[in-house]
């Protein structure tokens, strides 16, 4: 008796370190480029940001936003009057695209490769070398796409991500764009 468990426990502990031997790298991808609008053709006005990105930060701020004309019973309001403020008045209503490109090396090559998205607000259509891999409506869960299919030897990985903030979607300010980290698994 002794001698099958001193046996299983020598089996589920190579187990574990078999399992912890398994090679994963993980690429954090910072570096993007982003355009608001539904252009997003070359000729665009594409700028360089960083993520986490809120597109709706840079303003301008507009208070036509969020206004609502409401009487708020708890507050004992009995006429409605003009309110403001429940989204920041910040312009986060919109398209906007980002794109990066992604060297792949010979260590992608038969690999698994996962496109990691922690947050993106929201409407997410994720596309890889022109194709679309999938789409995400939430803003604020994370998510991610199998990407191994798209992997070619020397042939870099073309990112796009189309999001689309409609207005009056929520009772808070949102966030607009890439606004948690991108990355790449490899395992």
């Amino acid at each position: 008796m002794v001698m099958k468990r001193l046996f299983l426990c020598g089996f589920l502990l190579s187990l574990f370190f078999l399992a912890q031997a398994q090679p994963r790298w993980e690429l954090d991808l910072r570096d993007w480029q982003f355009v608001l609008g539904e252009d997003h053709s070359e000729t665009a006005a594409w700028e360089n940001v960083r993520i986490p990105h809120d597109w709706a930060i840079k303003g301008p701020f507009n208070k036509d936003i969020d206004k609502q004309v409401v009487a708020i019973v708890q507050n004992g309001e009995k006429v409605a009057s003009e309110k403001t403020g429940r989204t920041g008045a910040l312009p986060y209503i919109g398209v906007a695209w980002y794109r990066c490109e992604i060297p792949v090396n010979e260590a992608f090559l038969n690999k698994r490769l996962l496109l990691v998205f922690d947050g993106a607000m929201s409407q997410a259509q994720v596309f890889v070398n022109g194709e679309k891999v999938g789409e995400w409506p939430y803003g604020y869960n994370s998510f991610y796409f199998d990407i191994s299919d798209k992997v070619q030897a020397s042939q870099p990985l073309q990112v796009s991500v189309r999001l689309e903030n409609i207005g009056e979607s929520s009772r808070w300010y949102p966030g607009a764009g890439l606004y948690r980290h991108v990355r790449l698994l490899v395992t």
